[in-house]
């Protein structure tokens, strides 16, 4: 793949996954962003668009763990399921232990702290929802309509484009959400005189965004598409 300016930021992660790193390390968002040209993000971030084409066409490409565009639909749900999910709820678990300890000693002379945890709880309880209607709703009724086996639409939606819309709403949303905890961290930068505890608070919250996007970037560019795809062939 001949990677320009005018090529889009999700395309760029779906065709070489290697190059995620690096647009990682950039601030580049390819996940709910993704559907900007690399011109575009660049110019959002004030990136030197031929920088960025000079990095990205140094990293040598890697093949993914997964032909996910080819490989049946139920073995990426179960991948993000399995990993992605996981990784999720046992984040939220972590930042929940750190932040009440953080609360606990700083929180009297920095309340800024208990806007972080109003703000988590709200980005955790959205996601919980939001993967229990995909493990026990969309995801299963994507895996067998693949398998084209005789399926009645559940009764919550009248075609799979509904949930599926409602999914990347949600995602847009915990996007929006994140950039709110970013700008009450300082992009996750504790004070200077920060104790191990704070500090690990911080990086806790940004590893699970940084997981977020790699899981939305897989449904979003991925996962949906091919499952509208397949209803559009068979409608």
């Amino acid at each position: 793949m001949k990677i320009t300016s005018e090529t889009q930021v999700r395309d760029i992660a779906i065709e070489r996954p290697a190059a995620v790193r690096i647009l990682e390390s950039l601030g580049i968002n390819y996940c709910c962003g993704g559907k900007h040209t690399l011109a575009e993000a660049c110019a959002k971030l004030n990136l030197e668009v031929a920088h960025v084409l000079e990095e990205l066409e140094r990293q040598e490409p890697a093949v993914p763990e997964a032909q996910w565009k080819q490989a049946p639909l139920k073995d990426l749900a179960a991948y993000i399921v399995q990993k992605h999910h996981a990784f999720t709820r046992t984040q939220i678990d972590l930042v929940n232990k750190l932040a009440e300890k953080v609360e606990r000693r700083h929180g009297a002379d920095h309340p800024e702290i208990f806007q972080i945890s109003k703000t988590f709880a709200v980005v955790s309880a959205e996601l919980t929802h939001h993967f229990h209607c995909e493990e026990n709703v969309l995801f299963p009724y994507i895996s067998q309509y693949e398998a084209d086996q005789q399926t009645t639409l559940p009764p919550v939606f009248g075609s799979v484009q509904q949930p599926i819309a409602r999914m990347l709403a949600d995602h847009d949303q915990a996007d929006d959400e994140f950039r709110q905890l970013r700008g009450l961290t300082s992009n996750y930068t504790p004070p200077a005189a920060a104790c191990p505890t704070w500090r690990a608070y911080y990086q806790a919250i940004e590893d699970l965004e940084t997981d977020l996007r790699e899981h939305i970037h897989l449904e979003n560019s991925i996962l949906f598409p091919r499952a509208l795809e397949q209803a559009a062939q068979t409608a």
